[in-house]
């Protein structure tokens, strides 16, 4: 009866493990096929928005030739002397333009480069049937439109940027015509590379919707039918927008979930064959979980991505290590690698390149260190290596240089030619110590060193680097006491007209009355407040300081200068922000407008949309908002004029070198018109001579600031200062 019961528990166990396999291995097919579905969508869209920001760019690029040529004939009353040579250096600004055109009352009169386009001269664009009413709605609404694409007169398929300009009448303004830029489609599609797409198996389409009839066109496709997964992205372009979808035109039931469901029943089959087997053999079944167990204690000694030692297996080979460097009286050396910039490429080209990237680096690391080295991974961008026994420092640093070398190599990812640098700490042992815990604490301290002076370096731990971390550590704690306390002070610099000499603002930049050390100014301090999160406190401080002076001002009835405050990449992207400076304005009943605050580009450009969404509010609260630095970072028109911003401040780098410097004038002189075209008020910083201050009123810089018109000052300056 005893032999019948296990029998039958045997049968029901047999029938439990087919069935549950088989279920885990069917919807581990199905998972899989629904991830790589996601997973191909997730690459179409990546691949798609690439493409489409890439057009949506260079069009907005290309299209600011029409703006140019449209405030030329403003300043000149309706005429533009030496059109070929004006409109040859917009093209050779710009690039990407086959010809530009001006058509006075939609008669095209001027081309250049009129050579292959003679047949477009005498065309009017009002007459045209099929481009008439495109025409009409861009005079209509005074806006720059997108015609086509369509057939040339002079040949060959095209878009055109038509522009319509209005000049100064006895009452209101009269139409002058049309400022034109023609681009061949085919040259500004090769461009975007979109052929790249068929060599990787997808299919696209680009088409728009006319901004009279609504109706949609396709007027490019590949040779694919569009079918199975798709997706679709917008391009942004004047009065209309074009759509690209990028599909996959082969994808349906594929034979690896076949294969799949195959398995799984094969599979489950098997284990079920052997449950039912080695219950009859309890001594075969233990041994086997034995083996499994001691594998799964194994792995848990080794990162799963790389298959380098983990750190817990760093730590036990570190003890090692010590013991013997004392026990032989040799030396030993471990290495910190942190990856510089890493987070940036993960973060743009996704986390498989980035794992990729990761397995490389290893594998360069292990080809490149000695037998019986341990290579280790600690985990994200940060890796380990044990030297053990050598020689001398400058045999270690010989290693590190290769070691730093190799990794700074080019490699091949998906396709993608990548170049990573690392940054490198070294602690010897046991000459810095032979604790464990503090040999890891020292290797870090000495790595963040090495990240400080720059990439690609590396840095040997001793004392000092010790005592700079102390050093640190008690700036940290000094400047949550300097919050306490009230030791921080805001020192204001005055923002002048270039023109009239007069102050029209005033920078707020915060200084530190330290109790032991004086006054200190924000290079030395600002990074660690930064790094531990204590800015945005002090960011808030400085914001609540300002509005405060604003308030006081305005009881001494001298409420006519305004007054910037600098935010931090952190505290712009804070919740908080908004509310809060609602609150103090609020709380003390001042006018908006007199309030500015100013972003880095960079901050900006991090996270756009979001970015978008925080000045939008500011500025509907009546704040101003300037662009800091301007130069230093992003410096695309196209994006630009998707922020709503109020000023532009170019960065003093720019302007040390105006007075020697030739291509430098002509950068800065850009970028004004650059901002000028998006109707931005232009600030120069760093304004130190009276040469500099009259090259920049010759280029059309409006503002400035900088040590030539005043150093910041304490609040009794300014106070002193007001009329």
């Amino acid at each position: 009866m005893a032999l019948k019961r296990i029998y039958s528990q045997r049968k029901l166990i047999t029938a439990f493990v087919f069935l549950l396999t088989l279920a885990i291995g069917l919807y581990g097919v199905t998972l899989g096929h629904s991830l790589a579905d996601a997973h191909l969508r997730a690459q179409m869209s990546a691949l798609g928005n690439a493409k489409a920001r890439f057009l949506e760019s260079r069009l907005g690029h290309i299209l600011t030739s029409t703006r140019i040529m449209a405030l030329e004939i403003n300043r000149s009353n309706g005429t533009i002397n030496n059109f070929d040579e004006f409109a040859s250096e917009i093209i050779s600004s710009l690039g990407g333009i086959s010809n530009l055109q001006l058509a006075p009352d939609g008669i095209v009169t001027e081309i250049y480069p009129l050579a292959g386009n003679e047949k477009a001269l005498g065309h009017n664009i009002l007459r045209d049937d099929k481009r008439r009413d495109e025409a009409l709605l861009a005079i209509k609404e005074r806006h720059l439109t997108l015609a086509g694409p369509f057939e040339l007169v002079q040949g060959g398929i095209a878009v055109i940027g038509r522009y319509p300009v209005f000049l100064d009448a006895e009452v209101g303004s009269r139409f002058w015509g049309f400022c034109s830029v023609v681009i061949y489609l085919e040259e500004l599609l090769k461009q975007a590379y979109l052929e790249d797409l068929l060599e990787q198996g997808y299919g696209y389409q680009l088409s728009r919707t006319d901004p009279v009839s609504k109706a949609p066109y396709i007027f490019l496709k590949s040779g694919f039918e569009l079918e199975g997964i798709s997706e679709t992205v917008s391009i942004n372009v004047p009065n209309s927008s074009w759509l690209l979808t990028v599909y996959e035109p082969h994808h349906g039931v594929e034979l690896i979930d076949v294969l799949g469901g195959v398995l799984s029943v094969f599979f489950a089959g098997l284990l079920a064959f052997l449950a039912n087997y080695y219950m009859r053999k309890p001594e075969v079944l233990k041994l086997i979980v034995d083996e499994k167990t001691a594998e799964l204690e194994q792995l848990a000694f080794y990162d799963p991505l790389t298959g380098l030692a983990n750190r817990r297996l760093l730590i036990e080979h570190l003890k090692y290590a010590v013991n013997k460097s004392i026990r032989n009286n040799i030396q030993s050396a471990l290495l910190y690698l942190d990856l510089d910039d890493f987070k940036r490429i993960n973060d743009s080209l996704g986390h498989e390149i980035g794992d990729g990237l990761l397995e490389e680096v290893s594998t360069r690391i292990v080809n490149n260190i000695r037998k019986g080295d341990i290579a280790a991974r600690l985990g994200g961008d940060e890796f380990a290596v044990l030297f053990v026994n050598f020689s001398s420092t400058h045999n270690i640093s010989q290693l590190v240089n290769k070691l730093i070398q190799v990794i700074e190599a080019p490699m091949l990812l998906q396709k993608k030619s990548l170049s990573i640098s690392t940054s490198i700490g070294i602690t010897l042992i046991p000459t810095d110590s032979d604790d464990v815990p503090t040999l890891l604490k020292n290797a870090d301290i000495a790595m963040y060193a090495a990240k400080r002076k720059g990439k690609g370096g590396f840095k040997f731990f001793d004392s000092a680097l010790q005592q700079a971390a102390l050093d640190r550590l008690r700036i940290e704690e000094g400047l949550i006491q300097a919050l306490e306390r009230d030791e921080f002070r805001l020192h204001y610099q005055p923002i002048v007209n270039l023109n009239t000499e007069k102050v029209v603002s005033y920078e707020a930049l915060i200084r530190w009355e330290h109790p032991e050390s004086g006054l200190l100014s924000p290079d030395k301090f600002i990074a660690i407040a930064e790094e531990s999160g204590i800015l945005l406190h002090m960011g808030y401080w400085a914001i609540n300081q300002a509005c405060l002076l604003i308030k006081n001002t305005a009881y001494l009835g001298n409420a006519r200068f305004g007054v910037a405050v600098n935010l931090s990449p952190r505290q712009f992207t804070d919740a908080e922000l908004v509310p809060t400076i609602e609150r103090f304005i609020e709380n003390y009943e001042i006018d908006a407008k007199y309030l500015e605050v100013e972003v880095t580009e960079t901050a900006l450009m991090d996270c756009l949309d979001e970015a978008c969404a925080t000045l939008d509010k500011l500025r509907a609260m009546g704040i101003n908002v300037a662009i800091d630095d301007f130069g230093t970072g992003y410096s695309s028109l196209s994006l630009l004029k998707r922020l709503p911003v109020d000023k532009l401040k170019i960065d003093r780098s720019f302007i040390m070198d105006l007075e020697t410097d030739e291509s430098g004038r002509k950068i800065v002189g850009t970028l004004i018109s650059m901002a000028h075209t998006l109707e931005l008020t232009v600030v120069a910083e760093g304004i130190e001579t009276p040469s500099q201050c009259a090259i920049l009123q010759s280029l059309g810089c409006e503002q400035g600031q900088g040590y030539f018109f005043s150093k910041p000052k304490s609040i009794e300056h300014y106070y002193e200062g007001l009329p």
